[in-house]
């Protein structure tokens, strides 16, 4: 959807480096996102000279997922979305004055990312996580 409608590309499991530290240091995220216009920051083994514009993080029990929040936000990751891989439910934390603030979900339970341009809930039993496009809803995935 992301890369259909031009926004960006999304790669999986690539690495995120911190050039600035003094040691190799990185994460992975789940996903990656970075917008058109930055493909720049993409090297051979990931991204590299700042951070991508958004990560996706699916959480599991016992993972590290919010450990990697002051990592991203040291690199200026502007979205981190995290979503519960049993609930499907989400989370999008936006950076603020290099601090990642949580996203209110709207009267609908929904939670919009301002930099996928995508809108996120959860339906149904066995629960699914819709994603769908903010500008074209007709445009969604179920997972």
């Amino acid at each position: 959807m992301l890369e259909r409608n031009g926004r960006g590309m999304v790669w999986p499991g690539i690495n995120v480096f911190n050039e600035i530290s003094p040691t190799e240091d990185y994460r992975i995220p789940d996903l990656t996102f970075v917008a058109r216009g930055r493909e720049s920051i993409l090297s051979e083994d990931g991204v590299r000279g700042g951070g991508p514009d958004a990560v996706i993080e699916i959480r599991s029990p016992y993972d590290e997922s919010y450990d990697k929040l002051p990592f991203m936000a040291a690199l200026g990751v502007r979205e981190l979305v995290m979503s519960d891989r049993d609930t499907k439910d989400v989370e999008i934390y936006s950076l603020l004055d290099g601090a990642y603030v949580p996203l209110a979900p709207g009267v609908d339970g929904s939670l919009s990312s301002e930099i996928l341009g995508v809108r996120f809930t959860t339906a149904g039993n066995p629960a699914r996580l819709v994603v769908a496009d903010a500008t074209d809803p007709a445009q969604r995935a179920e997972i």
